[in-house]
């Protein structure tokens, strides 16, 4: 099989660390300024910090490999390990990257139904993620995968204040 996800552990953070900056990057480098995008990086993803998260027992990390190849990663949160206060009955996406290169391929697809097998696993009802207003390729994959926006909050990238969408999927309307 072309497609495989799998669990990440702490044995697979440098691996981690890298593809978080190198996809941020990817993401966001050509429509945020370098200083908000190193700012938020050199806080957000330091050895420490992914290490405390991979440890979370509410967090799990999970590698996506086409052809064998690493591609992506997804992170998921509940209960108050949750970046929003959402309640017990939600689940977070809070982050899911791609290289460019693996973009198309159905790999953000089996990422969601990874997050929906979880959100299962743990019996909860609904899965929420943000989205960045401007990042309307995002927007609109997470519409086709049934993803309702349902708020709006503000993120920070740096300095620099911006809006994420909300957007939330009831899973009672699988």
């Amino acid at each position: 099989m072309d497609l495989k996800i799998r669990d990440c552990n702490l044995n697979d953070l440098e691996q981690l660390l890298d593809l978080s900056f190198y996809t941020f990057y990817e993401t966001f480098g050509e429509v945020t300024a370098k200083e908000s995008i190193d700012t938020y990086t050199k806080n957000a993803f330091t050895r420490e910090n992914l290490t405390k998260e991979l440890l979370d027992e509410n967090s799990n990390f999970y590698f996506v490999y086409f052809k064998d190849k690493l591609a992506g990663y997804l992170k998921i949160n509940i209960s108050t390990s949750q970046t929003e206060p959402m309640g017990e009955e939600h689940l977070e996406i809070q982050r899911i990257y791609l290289k460019n290169e693996f973009q198309g391929l159905g790999l953000g697809r089996l990422m969601i139904e990874k997050a929906f097998e979880m959100a299962k696993k743990y019996k909860k009802r609904f899965i929420w993620l943000g989205v960045w207003e401007f990042n309307y390729n995002a927007f609109n994959f997470y519409s086709k995968m049934g993803f309702e926006k349902v708020g709006r909050h503000d993120f920070y990238m740096g300095a620099e204040k911006q809006t994420d969408y909300i957007m939330e999927k009831d899973l009672l309307k699988l």
